[in-house]
């Protein structure tokens, strides 16, 4: 693993075993390997095979590549035999060549075998759609290896495998995929991927308590949702806030990040090969482009892939709170970790880069979810007065999507409230305090 950048199995340095003796060389390139098996797949396949094999291909690949001779592929292997029917109709072989196609193109499309890690002193990468394509068809058939720091995977093989816990997701996440490959090409077209960074104040206090003359409700859009209906992407907001993990990527479960990133082929490749996690503390990546987003209503269980695109230029920007499930769980009192300045300051900061960063592009607005108040364990009100301060600060409006139905209860003894109720009523109580008034009160724990 380099911390660099990521090196591409089309470098020729890069050797395989070859336990299938694919190739005659005894000590063949990986790249030579992958070349072999494809032209051997394709040419051993009949008419009546075409797509329904591809699996056979990803576990040949999987031995080959990372001697992984055990692959579950049984999941996608039922997908393609699910969807794709009749393996001879125009859009199965079309979706099978682009694959295969994309993916012999990488040594063409990325000449020096490596990608620089998006970083400080990389702020910028800058892809076409045949680039994505080629990074997608190899993260297909497993041939990737993780960056440094990467430690869940680069490539899809946790959507093939057994009985997915929530399998109508997964097959969502794989027709969004292979559609994608045979969604028209605009050889114009660039996605951007940016990394923005700014050091945390020497005294966070006082930056965020001295001058804030800004009302942080009149940024704060609070959009009441059902579990069952919230839609995505937003209908009127063409920029979405993706609560992400400090290694963000894709999964077979459907967290707000899971899904937006599988809805959105371009994202996939972000966090797998771009980012040699974790991220920084003072740092945020936003992507933007003019992309298909795959349409999307509900969230977890309730989540349903619509089976439409729109073709949009939309931007996302991945922000990582503080992971406050396990402080939560080694506390002893009722106090509310969000409120640690380390956490609070941290995560305000952390908003605010994202925001400002927005601001620049030109963005108005952004659509975002109860961002760090799921798994992370996150206080929810205390989340929602941080994104809305530091919303108020950068000059964007920020739409939070709340569910309904969601109960608020502080500590065992306290009555149980619903939580839209409380957002709504902290509104209208607090509509004429600033920023700073707000902060103080946050660090002063006097809510």
């Amino acid at each position: 693993m380099n911390s660099h950048y990521h090196i591409l199995p089309s470098d020729p340095s890069i050797l395989s075993l070859d336990p299938l003796g694919l190739c005659d060389e005894d000590e063949p390139s990986t790249w030579l390997v992958i070349v072999s098996a494809i032209g051997s797949f394709r040419k051993q396949i009949s008419s009546s095979q075409g797509i329904h094999a591809i699996p056979n291909l990803i576990q040949d690949l999987s031995y080959s590549v990372h001697m992984n001779g055990h692959l579950d592929t049984t999941f996608l292997n039922q997908f393609v035999l699910d969807n794709y029917p009749d393996p001879e109709s125009p859009v199965a072989s079309q979706i099978l060549n682009n694959i295969l196609d994309a993916a012999l193109e990488l040594p063409s499309l990325f000449p020096t075998h490596r990608i620089p890690y998006l970083n400080q002193h990389n702020p910028l990468l800058e892809f076409s759609t045949l680039h994505i394509r080629s990074l997608l068809s190899h993260q297909f058939l497993n041939t990737l290896s993780p960056p440094k720091g990467n430690e869940w995977g680069c490539t899809f093989s946790c959507w093939y495998s057994g009985q997915p816990p929530l399998p109508d997701v997964v097959s969502g996440y794989l027709t969004a995929l292979f559609d994608y490959f045979i969604h028209p090409v605009d050889f114009t077209n660039r996605v951007f991927y940016r990394y923005h960074t700014s050091p945390l104040p020497k005294d966070s206090l006082s930056f965020w308590t001295t001058g804030q003359k800004y009302s942080l409700f009149d940024y704060l859009v609070i959009e009441p949702v059902s579990i069952q209906s919230v839609p995505f992407p937003h209908e009127k907001v063409t920029c979405t806030l993706i609560a992400s993990n400090s290694s963000p990527g894709f999964g077979a479960s459907c967290t707000q990040e899971e899904l937006v990133t599988a809805a959105c082929p371009p994202l996939l490749p972000m966090g797998a090969l771009f980012i040699s996690p974790p991220i920084s503390p003072d740092a945020t990546i936003v992507v933007q482009g003019n992309m298909p987003i795959f349409h999307w209503t509900g969230q977890g269980r309730e989540a349903r892939f619509l089976g439409k695109y729109t073709n949009m230029n939309h931007t996302f920007v991945f922000l990582d709170a503080s992971e406050l499930d396990i402080v939560t769980e080694s506390n002893s009192d009722d106090s509310i970790p969000d409120l640690d300045p380390k956490y609070l300051f941290r995560d305000l900061h952390k908003a605010l880069i994202g925001f400002s960063a927005l601001v620049q592009l030109g963005i108005k607005a952004v659509a975002s979810p109860l961002w760090g108040a799921g798994a992370f364990g996150g206080n929810p009100i205390i989340k929602t007065l941080i994104l809305g301060a530091a919303a108020a600060r950068a000059g964007i409006s920020i739409h939070l999507s709340v569910d309904k139905a969601r109960i608020y209860q502080q500590g065992t003894d306290d009555e149980s409230k619903e939580l839209i109720h409380i957002l709504e009523c902290l509104k209208q109580d607090w509509k004429c305090l600033m920023v700073e008034d707000v902060v103080q009160k946050l660090h002063s724990g006097t809510l």
